[in-house]
């Protein structure tokens, strides 16, 4: 239904939806995949059906069958990704509607996500933490014969997008100076410009604002820390690349790398006025 709206808005027909003459910007907020999961189409059911549970519980962060969150996972697992690919034919649908209209070329796409899902891994329910499955998002945007194709390493965070997307609309100029976020359309444009060195993590309380996580990705590791009131600081401190899949809190071990990351934390925070600090 979602789709059929947004490919009515690019088709126009009688130019009852917008001006062809002037540009457009269009945001298509699909709901998959999302609990519940049994509500998905039977097609893309039947694409998973053949497939073996076991190839789908291959990492060792999901918890053990006969556990609440590891039967919850496999209970899930197929119906998770039949929503997927029902996104994927959907936003296929949106490409050949941009194709067919001639206004391939010169649109710019952005397929992204609010948030990832645990889906039961680490014991967690969906969002709402600090691990790689959820707060990792797809970045794929797309816009011929001005963002040549690459796969880049960019640290871009969740108050980018806006100053970067209307840098790319040529909008730079008129980015209120208090917007969050860096514009990166010159970098997204030629591949060169200045990169963070890390992206800011925070998981506020509202009312409590001095409380709750705060913490920060680098390329290589996370650390988050964890503040109540009437209890000692929670650290977490995980090498992505030795321990991919984040099983081992290394906070205590790695007392350098830890306070580096700190100082680089506060730094962010006193760049943000956060209470938390």
């Amino acid at each position: 239904h979602e789709t059929d709206l947004a490919i009515n808005y690019l088709e126009n027909k009688g130019n009852k939806y917008r001006d062809d003459e002037k540009p457009f910007a269009l945001m298509v907020s699909m709901n998959p995949p999302h609990m519940p999961y049994g509500l998905v189409p039977e097609k893309y059911k039947l694409l998973y059906d053949e497939v073996h549970l076991d190839s789908l519980v291959q990492f060792p962060n999901i918890p053990k069958k006969g556990t609440k969150w590891g039967d919850y996972y496999r209970v899930n697992i197929k119906n998770y990704y039949a929503m997927i690919s029902g996104i994927d034919d959907q936003l296929g649908r949106i490409m050949a509607t941009l194709k067919s209209t001639g206004l391939e070329e010169n649109t710019i796409v952005l397929f992204t996500s609010d948030h990832g899902n645990c889906l039961g891994i680490h014991d967690k329910i969906s969002k709402n933490n600090h691990y790689e499955e959820s707060m990792r998002v797809p970045f794929l945007i797309r816009w011929p014969e001005h963002i040549q194709p690459r796969i880049d390493d960019l640290l871009i965070s969740t108050p980018d997008f806006a100053p970067t997307l209307l840098g790319l609309m040529g909008f730079d100029e008129d980015i209120p100076p208090e917007t969050d976020g860096i514009d990166y359309s010159s970098l997204f444009l030629t591949g060169d410009g200045e990169r963070p060195n890390s992206q800011l993590f925070m998981s506020v309380n509202v009312g409590k604002e001095a409380f709750g996580g705060r913490g920060l990705r680098t390329h290589r590791y996370t650390l988050i820390i964890q503040k109540d009131f009437d209890k000692r600081d929670q650290v977490e401190l995980f090498d992505n690349h030795k321990d991919p899949f984040q099983l081992t809190n290394i906070a205590e071990e790695e007392i350098n790398i830890r306070r580096e990351l700190t100082k680089e934390l506060e730094g962010w925070l006193i760049k943000t006025k956060d209470p938390w600090l």
